[in-house]
């Protein structure tokens, strides 16, 4: 015990030390880790099996973060008692791997045609008397999807009766926001050619993980999915540079990227349709092109840019 207090790790030995007298200390924390990645295990196998799980979520890990607490309060201790050849072995070499491979061992990205997610918005503002989104222009787009935005309610309602290819889309969105960005990487836009197909996903997302608190109680998992639009036709590779400009000067989107992805916007650029488009060689120059605009319109920004090459399969 140092001077300011208990330690961490004596903290956590506290509740179970009177029922277990004269059993290691760190056996006890070790034990109980054990015990919760297997209950953790479990839920997983009863979710894949679509099985009810009542699991009270003190139960099982939902988050590297959970287990790496433990894990590295004993590190800490046996560090400070001496005994760093301890440390710095197996345990050490289990926390590398949860740093690394976390709950889920890799993330799987999502992709989406914006053409999808226009139909799912005109449900939506037909649903609500609202008009149909699709017939809008560009500025009462970006108004209605950022005054949406900066709200506090959900805006598509439990009621809503819409057709299969838009509930899958609606389905997908919730799914993710009870993942979270822990199990899944980034939302592609494929044949994106505006802000507004940005935004729109990102209204869609923020709405989804609404409804998920709301009906579960709780927070969703991680953070928000990074949103990477990829521009495919030699025409959206000539826009790219002013739809990333356009979204960066909205105040929302800026600040979002900023608090929410620590000022770094993904774009992604198409090989195969922009080569069927033009052929192999304008292709190649107009992708030149647009990459050089779309760094030059972060940069006037102030915010990071990674260029995700879409050349076909996977990663």
């Amino acid at each position: 015990e140092s001077q300011t207090g208990k330690s961490g790790f004596q903290k956590l030995l506290e509740p179970q030390l009177p029922q277990l007298p004269g059993i290691a200390p760190y056996r006890v924390v070790l034990g109980n880790v054990k015990d919760k990645l297997e209950r953790s295990r479990r839920r997983l196998e009863l979710l894949l099996e679509d099985v009810a799980c009542d699991y009270d979520p003190l139960d099982y890990y939902e988050t590297a973060d959970q287990l790496l607490e433990p894990l590295l309060l004993c590190y800490e201790s046996l560090q400070s008692y001496g005994s760093g050849v301890l440390a710095d072995g197996r345990l050490a070499d289990l926390i590398r791997r949860v740093a690394t491979f976390g709950m889920v061992l890799m993330k799987l990205d999502l992709r989406q045609e914006s053409g999808r997610h226009a139909d799912t918005l005109d449900a939506i503002t037909t649903y609500l008397d609202m008009g149909t989104y699709s017939e809008w222009d560009e500025e009462k787009k970006l108004d209605f999807l950022t005054r949406e935005l900066k709200g506090k309610r959900p805006l598509v309602p439990v009621s809503i009766e819409v057709p299969a290819d838009v509930k899958e889309v609606l389905d997908t969105f919730q799914i993710a926001a009870e993942l979270g960005s822990d199990s899944l990487g980034a939302y592609v836009i494929s044949m994106a050619s505006s802000a507004s197909d940005v935004l729109a996903v990102e209204l869609l997302q923020k709405d989804a993980r609404l409804a998920a608190t709301g009906e579960l109680g709780r927070a969703c998992p991680g953070g928000t999915l990074r949103v990477v639009p990829l521009f495919e036709t030699v025409k959206d590779l000539r826009e790219a540079g002013s739809v990333i400009r356009k979204l960066l000067s909205i105040d929302w989107y800026h600040e979002h990227v900023i608090k929410n992805h620590n000022g770094h916007q993904e774009v992604m650029v198409g090989y195969s349709d922009s080569g069927k488009d033009a052929g192999r060689f304008t292709a190649a120059w107009e992708l030149y092109k647009a990459q050089e605009d779309v760094v030059a319109a972060c940069n006037d920004y102030g915010i990071k840019v990674t260029l995700f090459h879409g050349r076909g399969g996977s990663i």
